[in-house]
């Protein structure tokens, strides 16, 4: 991989001038890219095996072939596919505060995915909105609380469809909001392609690369999550480690020992300098259902400042459940 393949959206929120700090709704997702961005030879060098994974290995568990799945997985990104895809009801939970963690604006949402043939739609039927959550003419004043609302709450009707034609991810150009928010789904899921280069902390993304990897303790380890066994990739800052040297601090994500399905996705991402400032921690949880993978539970803390732009310390909650896979 060259030192150019950055993420861009790390990058433009440094300019909210360009509606681009919306990154922070979907770093969950983003995370999934840094797994892919290691070459096989050079990821394996810094891995510490758990004595359980060692045993393993005399049963026939290949290290190999588990950090290619890690490295090329596509799991995570159909899961979320399938939120716009198969019928289910949706929860959610917002709480706004300000610098001080003093409550100040909260949105309540509820609701049902339907799918009627080939379109999909997600209706509505609980909204509850408390403080100083929209502007005098209807906008979020957050840029949080708006690639929320655009990310998992779309409006109207649409084709469903949670097919993946290619890992290859098109950027749709319709759009200002909607060519950054291509682009942060085309680093999400396609590993190891160049968007654009992100000044002072884009090389501090690359974990896995050389320069980046004596900074880490990579770890494959056996868990159980979610009722499912797993093998877990695990990623953590060694201790006694700058906090200017890395942006990614802890990473963790539980595979199906069976399927290699991704389970579940915990990270921490974090940096601060006289440019931009955020400290951000997500959680994933999903689940099978009738052969699919599906979300049941996403959690996401984030406190993030950028200069000409007010301090955003926001979380969110959000439940899906009961799915109808066919």
């Amino acid at each position: 991989m060259q030192p150019t393949r950055r993420l861009c959206v790390l990058a433009l929120v440094m300019f909210p001038e360009q509606r681009c700090s919306h990154f922070v709704l979907s770093a969950f997702l983003l995370i999934s890219s840094f797994l892919a961005q290691a070459q096989p030879d050079t990821l394996l060098k810094h891995i510490t095996l758990s004595e359980f994974v060692v045993s393993a290995q005399a049963s026939g568990f290949s290290v190999e072939r588990f950090v290619e799945q890690v490295m090329t997985d596509t799991t995570f990104y159909q899961s979320f596919l399938n939120t716009k895809y198969y019928p289910h009801n949706l929860r959610s939970d917002l709480v706004v505060q300000n610098k001080h963690e003093k409550e100040v604006a909260t949105m309540h949402r509820g609701g049902k995915f339907i799918r009627d043939g080939a379109m999909g739609e997600l209706r509505i039927d609980s909204v509850r909105e408390q403080g100083k959550l929209r502007k005098r003419n209807g906008e979020f004043r957050f840029l949080t609380v708006e690639m929320y609302d655009d990310v998992f709450f779309p409006k109207g009707r649409f084709v469903a469809n949670n097919t993946i034609r290619s890992r290859e991810q098109e950027i749709d150009r319709s759009s200002r909001f909607d060519k950054y928010k291509s682009e942060l789904k085309k680093f999400m899921f396609n590993p190891g392609q160049e968007i654009a280069s992100v000044p002072l902390i884009g090389d501090k993304l690359a974990l896995f690369e050389p320069d980046m990897a004596e900074f880490y303790d990579h770890r494959i380890w056996s868990d159980q999550r979610n009722g499912h066994d797993c093998w877990v990739f695990s990623s953590d800052v060694r201790p006694g480690t700058d906090e200017d040297d890395t942006v990614i601090k802890r990473m963790e994500t539980w595979f199906d020992k069976d399927s290699r399905q991704v389970i579940a996705r915990e990270y921490r991402i974090a940096y601060a300098s006289l440019f931009l400032d955020f400290d951000i921690r997500m959680r994933v949880d999903n689940a099978v259902v009738a052969g699919a993978l599906v979300p049941t539970f996403v959690d996401y803390d984030g406190d993030w400042d950028i200069p000409f732009s007010k301090r955003e310390v926001i979380r969110f909650q959000l439940r899906m459940g009961e799915w109808l896979v066919e």
